[in-house]
């Protein structure tokens, strides 16, 4: 406990050196639109302008090149925040600011990463929810905190962001006991305390998706971090690589027609087979459509309205919170009476179910009667690191624990892996889930080279394509950089003549698929 609080004092000191010489404090970055383009910087205490740019200029807030003033204020439980929404950022560039606050006082200097608009560009995101505290009784804990201290483990968790350096946080609710306690003031001001803990010691700032859960109403969300007024909303990550819908359990999935239809006209838009399309759909929501734990079982409108949407249009991972267990399943879809999954290899991996130091609770279903498409489970601590590419979702759970070993990582590119010292939960069957794209390029196999040359390269409409040997019953496949096929023909001879009329403007890729069933693949440019 002692180590512990020296700790927080450290990073504290470290990081928040400003809560002495500025008005400004409990900062967090919230991604709400592009997040290639856009970022939004929120803080407490008075209100100010936020001065940035791509060199880093210490607190010398003049020489900063960009300023922002805030374009919103609001209150909630006890905190007046304030909100600057940054436009027209340059993708996947690192930007530097401080805060000058009205009282003339500037922060310290922070920074953080834009996105990429690239959907060949990897990245990675954490994600994991329920950082809520436990009840009490006379100082003693009626819920079960391991620790003895459940924000103690929040902490912890907020360290690891800190050394991991993800692109991005997935948040999935319950931050803290909020609506059920009176003493919300507090435990807000010490959730954004604790939250300051991610910031990495050289100033990097995280951005976060928020998720709603059941201890906290929509104001607090728009009040206290910015999101969409709306209680749900979707995010386009890399240009076309990753949709992340961020969904309101608190709705009825059925009955609340607006959420709905929103969701369902936003499916059918991307999933025509046009340029729109993802690569990957991720849907994160608070309460599971089918919990491992604590008794809650199967939450029927969400198994009948949303997994159906799911499955129809192509979601690969959900991401659920609540129970305070951990889960992954193999992959999965809902069975015929919409009552419980049933394993499909063409469904949907579910992960999460909420241990980010909230109280440990029971499995329900274990022994005999563990669920066949659970493919493990247990109770600790922890998020997962997700890393996404075109051609994959890696899927590995972090432990909270030797936090003070692990290393700080010192790469700031989109998709960095973990740092050493990190503990991941390591199951018999594996420490890792991974779901495959079949149609990513890098999925193919490349053999003997067939093709001489393609020319021109870029083009701008036709490419001829010139082979080494005399091809026979081959194929020309022409996918788009979002893994989708563009167009199908057969070859023969030593050279043949290619139109891009129906592939996107930048890199798209070719497959030569011979006859003895070998395939070649090669990138081509249109212009």
């Amino acid at each position: 406990m002692k180590t512990k609080s020296i700790l927080l004092i450290v990073v504290l000191c470290l990081i928040g050196v400003n809560t002495l010489k500025a008005a400004t404090n409990r900062y967090c970055l919230t991604l709400r639109d592009d997040p290639a383009t856009t970022m939004v910087v929120g803080w407490a205490g008075d209100n100010g302008t936020v001065h940035y740019g791509t060199t880093d200029e210490g607190t010398n807030y003049t020489n900063y090149p960009l300023s922002h003033a805030s374009n919103r204020t609001a209150t909630a439980h006890g905190q007046t925040r304030h909100f600057a929404r940054l436009t027209g950022l340059t993708p996947n560039t690192m930007y530097y600011f401080v805060i000058r606050d009205a009282a003339g006082q500037t922060s310290a200097r922070f920074k953080f990463r834009t996105l990429s608009d690239n959907p060949n560009d990897a990245f990675t995101f954490v994600n994991g929810g329920d950082t809520r505290d436990g009840f009490k009784t006379f100082g003693f804990y009626v819920e079960n905190c391991p620790s003895g201290d459940c924000l103690e483990k929040r902490r912890e968790g907020n360290q690891l962001v800190s050394k991991i350096k993800p692109d991005l946080v997935a948040f999935n609710g319950d931050y803290v006991m909020n609506q059920i306690t009176s003493n919300t003031t507090n435990e807000w001001n010490q959730w954004f305390d604790d939250w300051q803990l991610t910031i990495s010691s050289d100033g990097r700032m995280y951005p976060t998706l928020h998720t709603q859960g059941n201890h906290e109403d929509n104001q607090d969300m728009y009040n206290l971090f910015d999101v969409p007024q709306e209680e749900y909303y979707v995010l386009n990550i890399h240009n076309g690589l990753f949709r992340a819908y961020l969904l309101n359990s608190e709705l009825n999935a059925c009955s609340n027609t607006a959420q709905l239809n929103w969701l369902t006209n936003d499916l059918q838009t991307h999933a025509t087979g046009g340029t729109s399309d993802p690569i990957w759909k991720f849907a994160q929501y608070h309460i599971p459509t089918f919990a491992m734990g604590n008794g809650y079982g199967l939450v029927g409108d969400q198994m009948s309205c949303w997994v159906n949407l799911f499955e129809q249009y192509g979601v690969k991972l959900a991401s659920e919170s609540h129970t305070h267990i951990t889960k992954w399943t193999h992959p999965c879809k809902k069975n015929s009476g919409n009552t419980d999954f049933v394993l499909d290899s063409d469904g949907i991996v579910y992960i999460g179910e909420g241990q980010w130091g909230a109280p440990h609770r029971t499995l329900d279903f274990t022994g005999a009667n563990k669920k066949p498409y659970v493919r493990d489970q247990e109770v600790f601590d922890n998020f997962f690191f997700i890393k996404v590419s075109p051609q994959e979702i890696s899927i590995k759970c972090v432990k909270f624990e030797n936090v003070d070993n692990v290393s700080e990582s010192t790469d700031d590119n989109l998709g960095s892996d973990l740092p050493a010292g990190v503990v991941l939960w390591n199951p018999s069957n594996g420490n890792e889930i991974v779901i495959t794209n079949p149609n990513a390029p890098s999925s193919v196999v490349e053999n003997i080279v067939k093709v001489s040359s393609i020319s021109p390269n870029p083009s701008s409409g036709i490419v001829n394509i010139n082979f080494n040997v005399d091809m026979k019953n081959a194929t020309i496949e022409l996918y788009n950089s979002l893994g989708k096929l563009c167009s199908s023909e057969k070859v023969s001879g030593n050279e043949h003549t290619l139109d891009l009329k129906d592939a996107c403007s930048g890199v798209n890729y070719i497959y030569i698929r011979s006859e003895d069933g070998k395939v070649e693949s090669h990138k081509v440019v249109k212009f």
